[in-house]
Formats: C-alpha cells, sequence, structure tokens
C-alpha cells in the first residue's frame, strides 16, 4: 500500500489531474488518516476541479469522521470551503443530523443558518422536528428561514406555530414567508388568521400581495375573488401570473358550470389588457371550461386576434366549451391561417366539435 506520506506529496502534485487520481485512490482504498488529509488539502486548494473531486470523495465516504472533521469548514472565511462544507455533510444522511443538533446551538448565527440548510437537504426522519427548533431562534432570518423549510417540506405538524408567528410579527419578510409555508401546509385556523389579517384589498401591503396570492391559490375559496378582482384591477399588469393561478385555484377546488357575473366581467375585461399574450392565452382556456351564453361570444370574437397565441387560446376554449356552432367560423379561420400549430390546433378543434 502507497504511504499515506506519498499520497500527500502527489496532492500536492503541480499537475491537478495528478491531484485528482490521488485524492479518488485516498478514498476508494479508505487510507487511513485520509479523510484529514483531503479535507486539509479542500482547503488550500485552487483547482475548482480538483475541489470538486474531493468535495465528491467525501460525500461518497459515509463516515462519523467526516462528519466532525467537515463541521469546522463552516467556519471558513471562504464562501467556497463553507459552501463545500455543507454540500459534504449535506450527503451525509442520519450520521449528520445529530450533529445538526448541537449546531442549532451555536452562539453564531451563521452556523445555526447552516445547520438549517444541511437539515432541509437532509430531508432524515428528523430534520423537520429540529428545523422547528429554529422558530425560537434568536435570529429572525433565521426563523424566517426555518418557515420557508417547513413549508416546502410540507411539515404540518408546526402548523400551529406558524400561524402563531403570522399572527403575531410585525416583520413583513417573515409575514410573506409565512403566508407562503401555509399555502402548503395550512389548516383552517391559518384561514381564520389570514381572513382576518386581510378583511379587504387595502389591508394587502405591497410586499405581501405576491405572498398572499400563493396562498390564495393553494387555500382560498370564492369568499377571496372580490380581493382578486380588486388586485386585479390595480396590479394586474404587474402581477398577471399570480392573480390568474389564485383564481385558478379557486374554481379548480369549487367546481361549478357558469362563473359569478362579476368575475365574469372582470376577467373579461382583464382580457382587454396588455398582459402578456401566453396570459391572455391562459385566460381564453380558462373561460371555455364555464358555460356562461356570454363566453362563447367572447371566444368567438378573439378567433379575430393577430397574434397567433391568443387566437389559440380562443380554438381551445372553444374546443372546451363544446358547441358545434363555432365550426363555420373555426373551419374559416383554418383556411387563412399560416401558423402550422394554430393550423393544427383549430384541426383538433373541428374533429373535437364534429364527435
Amino acid at each position: 500500500m502507497v504511504s499515506i506520506e506519498h499520497l500527500i506529496d502527489d496532492l500536492h502534485n503541480g499537475n491537478e489531474k495528478t491531484r485528482a487520481f490521488t485524492a479518488e485512490d485516498i478514498c476508494f482504498d479508505e487510507i487511513p488518516g485520509g479523510i484529514e488529509v483531503l479535507i486539509n488539502r479542500l482547503m488550500v486548494e485552487e483547482s475548482r476541479y480538483v475541489r470538486g473531486v474531493i468535495v465528491n470523495c467525501l460525500k461518497r465516504t459515509k463516515d462519523r469522521d467526516v462528519v466532525t472533521k467537515t463541521i469546522p469548514l463552516l467556519a471558513n472565511q471562504s464562501a467556497v470551503i463553507r459552501n463545500a462544507g455543507i454540500e459534504i455533510l449535506s450527503a451525509q444522511g442520519e450520521l449528520a443530523t445529530e450533529f445538526m443538533r448541537m449546531l442549532l446551538d451555536d452562539p453564531d448565527k451563521d452556523i445555526r443558518k447552516f445547520a438549517l440548510d444541511i437539515l432541509f437537504q437532509l430531508k432524515s426522519i428528523n430534520s423537520a422536528g429540529l428545523i422547528a427548533e429554529a422558530l425560537n431562534d434568536a435570529d429572525i432570518n433565521n426563523i424566517i428561514t426555518a418557515v420557508e423549510y417547513l413549508g416546502q417540506m410540507e411539515n404540518t405538524g408546526c402548523t400551529h406555530r406558524v400561524n402563531e408567528l403570522f399572527k403575531r410579527t410585525d416583520n413583513i419578510l417573515l409575514r410573506c414567508t409565512c403566508l407562503e409555508a401555509l399555502a402548503l401546509i395550512g389548516d383552517d385556523e391559518s384561514f381564520h388568521y389570514i381572513n382576518k389579517m386581510y378583511p379587504r384589498y387595502e389591508n394587502i401591503g405591497f410586499l405581501e400581495q405576491y405572498s398572499f396570492l400563493k396562498f390564495v391559490a393553494r387555500k382560498g375559496t370564492d369568499i377571496h375573488l372580490p380581493l382578486i378582482t380588486s388586485l386585479m384591477k390595480d396590479k394586474g399588469q404587474v402581477m398577471h401570473k399570480e392573480i390568474i393561478n389564485a383564481i385558478e385555484g379557486i374554481l379548480l377546488r369549487n367546481p361549478r358550470e357558469t362563473l359569478p357575473f362579476d368575475l365574469l366581467k372582470a376577467l373579461s375585461d382583464y382580457l382587454r389588457t396588455d398582459i402578456p399574450a401566453i396570459n391572455r392565452y391562459e385566460l381564453l382556456v380558462l373561460l371555455g371550461q364555464y358555460r356562461n351564453p356570454e363566453i362563447f361570444q367572447l371566444l368567438i370574437e378573439y378567433l379575430g386576434c393577430q397574434q397567433s397565441l391568443i387566437c389559440m387560446g380562443a380554438v381551445e376554449g372553444l374546443g372546451l366549451y363544446g358547441r358545434p356552432e363555432a365550426l363555420p367560423a373555426l373551419i374559416e379561420l383554418k383556411e387563412k391561417v399560416g401558423d402550422p400549430d394554430l393550423s393544427e390546433t383549430i384541426e383538433k378543434t373541428i374533429v373535437k366539435l364534429n364527435q
């Protein structure tokens, strides 16, 4: 077996391929003391390629020593080394989880933040419970991170605590993060608190509007439609995707044959604004799913749009609406269009309406 001293010399070789192959050999042969040697080299290695090889070697090595010897990298002055440490520890599974519990009590708020990042990436059976401990962190940014991660992990065990944070915080960023987390893990209590916080459109702060719409898209009901139509009028030119997602979410969870008059009028007016073509396409397809008589005429009207994507939305909408009376207009349109994608969509809709 090659001596560790010889391998250390090769790790300092001027040829980066030699250094990379040496790191692989140390890992593959499980050389005693090799973990410490690789970590020491990682801290001074200038080649991104060789650093990547060392990191991958340490990630593949599931060993308590990897965890204990990598943790100090989290306090390194170099962001590159800190990120390498996070990447290595995030690959260690349950071996790393017990050590993250200790790091959550570290006096350095940044170390505590890195522990949260690692726990989130580990996604072990104990990760959510440990992340939840940070809901009491002394640093507001770590609390925000914990809320965000619990939401993304869809951990409903901490919903009541996130509800309480939302209810009592004055920090706008934390409130927005709570809204977005509760979109994923919220319960009836969340619904009550959020409705109480925002009884009218005017109560929704500018920075909260995006997060509020994300909540409504996942948890909203018909009671939110007036707030959304108000946002549509005021912020519709900058929040088009979020507004459409919120309306689609409500309608999907609350099926119906026809749309309420006020909502249909608001959507019809919104279509006539200069929102992007893709969003107008989405609205036309959405409208085609409902049976208001006005919708048929609206879809026929948009067959004459010069923008192919918007016209395609009207065609698809008519296919969903399902009235054969649209066939003459569709057949006439097919003879005029030169766009092959639009032509194909028209042909499919004609076939569908003829069935």
